[in-house]
């Protein structure tokens, strides 16, 4: 049953992800985008075939770095190299000079990973509850978080971080009566926080929790896990001179752009408001049933609620914050709370007391279905709307909302109506953007 369940989970995610025949993110995936043709093709990590000569003498975009006369990508490789697969007959026979088989390859990977953790997600709550709550929780996660409408349509790094983070949740979970998981929790930490640097506190509550639970097995995921930063390092050296890579010249070079200074510059208040209830980026009105999940994870700070939720609460707390502070905690040109979405694994865990509590109470559970009911019509629209043309999109209209940000706090003019206003996006995968 539980194999069962949990091959359908992934493949109807799978198919559901891809319903709408198009590839949506930004330009800042271009470079994830065509670094697994540039490997296929070139046998390189650079960039080198597709801006030598073409950019010569003109300013770059900032998700593309020149260093040494090479061109490399602004953002981590990881999610580049997962997509290799499924990149690898296609290109390899028809070549890589085609946006819409690009786009096409790129849209299958970011749907596979995020089925991926949809599946993972599942098996960690089967750990925790019964086959039917761990069936609901993960269906909420799969169809009622940006999992749907940001995760699964573009190759983002936030997916992968996704796919890691739920993989070491699982491992930790596993660790506690199989402590050779706990190996995976130091691989699957190492190259989640490769990722995504801001899920480093995550990954330290991971590990932190592997110690307490057995102290032998516990330093070999932190060896395991150094040994995976330090690889990450040597490639930032080897491409970058540089121990931190491309990616924090990207923020600085990103904050500059807008006007802002420092990377950190946002008040802390106004950052963690914007981040959960800003009518247009706050994850509490894309996805409403979360507000179930900060609760459990209040509980699970105040109840000590199972050994590995209070590690994972503090991780998640230290996130949050960090967050707050980021100069741009809107994400830019984007879907809802993409900075938040790597944490939806974590956010579904805490799911569980009040999933557990609907079970028992009929008021209540109305309750939990009609969040769960506009959570996934709101990811609905983001699947299928966003976004709009430049010329009426919330994003670009009346005024780019990088610099007009106070149009993050206009409940009159939200992303999510005007998106609906203008009507379903056409289909398709040509556009390189």
């Amino acid at each position: 049953m539980k194999l069962r369940a949990g091959l359908l989970l992934f493949f109807g995610s799978f198919l559901l992800y891809n319903l709408n025949l198009r590839e949506i993110s930004s330009q800042d995936t271009i470079p994830t985008r065509l670094l697994p043709v540039a490997l296929i093709r070139d046998g390189t990590l650079t960039l080198d075939g597709f801006f030598v000569g073409e950019l010569e003498g003109t300013p770059l975009p900032p998700w593309v770095q020149r260093v040494g006369g090479r061109y490399h990508s602004g953002y981590p490789i990881l999610p580049a190299l997962l997509a290799l697969p499924i990149y690898l007959v296609p290109i390899s026979l028809l070549g890589g000079d085609s946006w819409a088989l690009i786009n096409l390859l790129a849209k299958l990977s970011a749907s596979l990973i995020a089925a991926l953790s949809v599946l993972l997600v599942y098996l960690s709550l089967r750990r925790l509850g019964g086959e039917a709550t761990a069936l609901g929780i993960a269906l909420v996660y799969a169809l009622g978080t940006s999992t749907w409408s940001v995760s699964s349509q573009g190759l983002w790094g936030h997916g992968t971080a996704q796919f890691l983070m739920a993989a070491g949740i699982y491992c930790a979970l596993r660790g506690e009566a199989t402590p050779g998981f706990f190996h995976g929790v130091g691989l699957t930490t190492g190259l989640m926080v490769s990722t995504r640097p801001t899920t480093a506190m995550v990954g330290v509550a991971l590990l932190a929790y592997g110690l307490r639970r057995d102290p032998r097995h516990g330093v070999r995921a932190l060896l395991l896990c150094a040994g995976v930063l330090l690889a990450v390092l040597g490639y930032h050296l080897w491409s970058f001179g540089s121990p931190l890579g491309g990616y924090a010249t990207l923020l600085e070079a990103q904050a500059s752009h807008y006007g802002i200074e420092g990377v950190w510059a946002t008040p802390l208040g106004e950052g963690l408001l914007g981040l959960l209830v800003s009518p247009s980026r706050g994850l509490l009105v894309y996805s409403p049933v979360l507000a179930l999940a900060l609760g459990g994870v209040v509980l699970a700070v105040l109840d000590r609620r199972g050994p590995l939720l209070p590690y994972l609460a503090a991780g998640f707390a230290g996130s949050l914050l960090l967050l707050g502070k980021y100069s741009i905690w809107w994400g830019g040109h984007t879907f809802g709370p993409r900075y938040l979405v790597d944490f939806l694994p974590l956010l579904a865990i805490f799911l569980l007391p009040a999933w557990r509590r609907q079970e028992g109470s009929r008021p209540w559970r109305v309750v939990v279905l009609a969040l769960f009911a506009i959570s996934i019509a709101v990811q609905l629209v983001g699947a299928f709307y966003y976004p709009s043309p430049r010329e009426v999109d919330w994003n670009t209209a009346p005024r780019d909302v990088d610099v007009a940000r106070e149009r993050l706090w206009d409940w009159r003019d939200p992303q999510i109506l005007r998106l609906l206003r203008n009507g379903p996006r056409p289909m398709g995968f040509a556009s390189p953007d």
